[in-house]
């Protein structure tokens, strides 16, 4: 609800005595009264909340909002007056000389507590939903999926494009943080398929060839280089060029995309969806130039000679991160970030029939169902935590068990066996689980005397990825590192060099494509304000972004229909691509890299779209409601409403 300032109020005489009927005699003069101990001076005819806040004093009301019944009778303005046994309503009282008033105790602030969670009983808007709060691209998830329900594709595309330029490519990777608070599982355990939706109205729009983003602002003249065409790097560039910049991506490798181009397989993010997105990109004026190498084409005092008034690195992090295990210099041990860049690339990979990828997180899932499309058979994960503590996703996981994955869990790798300068296998230890560790979960402690030998043609490590901080050291380009990444102003996104921005995974370490494309957006932002004149206070609140308390409210569905999964090719129909491909050898073989899931039909669509609460609010930000009841500690999945199913 919003505000609604108390001077709209029509003025009333203050009482000073009483005539001969009983009745007070009315004078024009001020008075002096005392509230929360402050001497105050109220105004002729001004009420007691009138005079409290043209003092500074804040008393909670929601008197004058058009939207309360026409008794106005809020009950939160309460006060205690001095001398009355119980509290009166500020609004309604004229103040009166020599007055003591006080604006909260511990049983006005049960009563306003109460009222509040009267209120919400019937109040079926949440301030920002916590799909929103919990994306990193803070996207309008429940406009986008309205629009759904509209037909709107190409309007739920453009929706999504104000905070994510990717949003076919996002529909497919993204690990879904969306959906882990969203209120629907209140109602019967299962999430919206947010995720879905968002590739469903992508592919929709793209397929009836409508625009999807605004034409840029006009052309400011200033230039901008990005370093690195990743999802980051992408998205700054995005932005910046709305903006009205002329940007130029400079990327290392033949195409643009990064880790999406070569460290997520075609199964996953055909081509043909990745490069149209990136064309979209392109679209706005953005140029790009590939097989550009930082410290062997370029550096960063070149770029400002070349007339660049502003650089962003987003290098990303794809190199492999060290084993230090006895025997991983052999032949036949590889990285699973190259394996899968070089199946993407079209490489000729040989890789044998027995295949072991240690690793518990996307990178090494996506290994091990690559694998198995380019003929290996016998294929294993290792972890040395539990199936639980996989930071792959649920999803992920239940898919490298339909394609015949085996999970070899609480087992770490303690040599690699070498015969001949080659691997034949994997010695390694068994484990369990102790206490916790600084990343919550349960730390894996080694049990002696359990060592076992896995015989494998190949074995790859997916056990994080650095950034390549070497190629920043080349021609002492003069950016500070910490710990292996670039060290920035948390508050500006700025390097030690003015003019030079950096984000994504080269600041904050390996992470999740939306992620990137957050950080991406963030950036472009603070290249901006610079661009405009800011200084280091202007650049920080142009890219400051408050994180609202979260409190529920209960929850109520048009809908009762369940979650509809995401179709996808049947175990049979896997297997058989499998077969097709000509494993060890040419793997240019679309059949066996045939997208898993397919998508959503327009009536599934419509369908899962109607399960969403629309838990949001126009006034989130402005509304007294929104404000009194963090305050006050009210909101609670106890008022359901009077139309909840339970």
């Amino acid at each position: 609800m919003q505000d609604h300032h108390v001077d709209e109020m029509r003025p009333r005489e203050v009482g000073t005595g009483y005539d001969a009927a009983g009745d007070p005699e009315l004078s024009l003069e001020p008075c002096r009264l005392e509230i929360d101990g402050k001497p105050v001076e109220a105004m002729a005819g001004e009420t007691i909340l009138g005079a409290a806040l043209r003092a500074g004093i804040e008393i909670p009301a929601m008197c004058f909002d058009p939207r309360m019944k026409p008794t106005g009778d809020c009950e939160l303005c309460n006060v205690v007056l001095e001398g009355r046994a119980d509290p009166v309503k500020a609004c309604m009282i004229v103040a009166e000389a020599g007055m003591t008033i006080q604006t909260m105790n511990a049983r006005l602030k049960t009563q306003r507590k109460d009222r509040l969670n009267t209120y919400l009983a019937d109040h079926n808007a949440y301030c920002q939903p916590p799909c929103t709060a919990a994306c990193p691209a803070g996207i309008d998830i429940a406009g986008y999926i309205d629009l759904i329900l509209q037909k709107d594709y190409a309007g739920s595309t453009k929706l999504i494009k104000e905070m994510l330029p990717l949003p076919g490519v996002l529909g497919r990777v993204c690990p879904r943080p969306c959906e882990d608070p969203c209120r629907r599982i209140q109602i019967d355990g299962k999430p919206v398929a947010i995720c879905a939706l968002k590739r469903f109205a992508a592919d929709k729009a793209a397929e009836a060839g409508l625009p999807t983003q605004p034409e840029p602002k006009p052309a400011t003249g200033k230039r901008v280089a990005v370093i690195g065409a990743g999802p980051t790097g992408l998205s700054a560039a995005y932005y910046l060029a709305l903006d009205g910049h002329k940007v130029t991506l400079l990327e290392a490798e033949r195409k643009a995309g990064g880790v999406l181009r070569f460290g997520i397989p075609p199964y996953r993010l055909p081509n043909n969806v990745l490069d149209q997105e990136i064309d979209d990109i392109l679209a706005l004026g953005v140029e790009l130039k590939t097989n550009q190498t930082m410290g062997r084409d370029y550096q960063l005092d070149t770029l400002r000679d070349q007339g660049f008034d502003a650089v962003y690195l987003s290098i990303g992090a794809m190199a492999a991160k060290p084993t230090n295990l006895p025997g991983d210099d052999a032949e036949g041990v590889m990285s699973a970030i190259k394996f899968l860049a070089d199946v993407n690339w079209n490489e000729k990979v040989e890789i044998g029939d027995r295949i072991i990828v240690i690793g518990g997180g996307f990178t090494a899932a996506d290994a091990v169902r690559t694998a198995r499309r380019v003929g290996a058979s016998d294929v294993t994960m290792q972890y040395r935590r539990t199936r639980k503590e996989m930071s792959a996703a649920a999803h992920e996981i239940h898919e490298c068990d339909i394609e015949g994955i085996t999970l070899d869990l609480l087992t770490a790798p303690v040599s690699i066996n070498v015969e001949n300068g080659r691997v034949v296998g994997l010695t390694s230890l068994r484990m369990e689980l102790g206490e916790p560790d600084e990343s919550g979960r349960r730390r894996p402690v080694p049990l002696p005397g359990t060592e076992y030998f896995t015989p494998a043609d190949t074995i790859m490590m997916a056990i994080g990825q650095d950034v390549d901080i070497a190629a920043l050291n080349q021609g002492d380009l003069g950016v500070h590192n910490r710990w292996g990444t670039i060290e920035v102003d948390e508050l500006t996104m700025m390097t030690n060099l003015p003019g030079v921005f950096s984000g994504g995974d080269c600041v904050t370490g390996a992470a999740t494509v939306v992620e990137g494309v957050g950080a991406g957006r963030l950036g472009a932002f603070a290249i901006n304000a610079y661009l405009n004149g800011a200084d280091e206070a202007g650049i920080a609140a142009a890219i400051f972004q408050h994180k609202p308390k979260f409190f529920d409210i209960g929850a109520k569905a048009a809908s009762l229909a369940p979650l509809i999964e995401m179709p996808v090719l049947d175990g049979e129909g896997r297997l058989e691509a499998f077969a097709n491909a000509r494993g060890g050898g040419d793997v240019d073989n679309d059949e066996a890299f045939r997208e898993v899931e397919v998508g959503f039909t327009e009536e599934e669509a419509l369908e899962e779209a109607g399960r969403c609460l629309m838990c949001r609010c126009q006034a989130a930000g402005s509304c007294t409601l929104q404000k009194l009841s963090i305050e006050y500690g009210a909101g609670t999945t106890t008022y359901l409403g009077k139309d909840a199913w339970k």
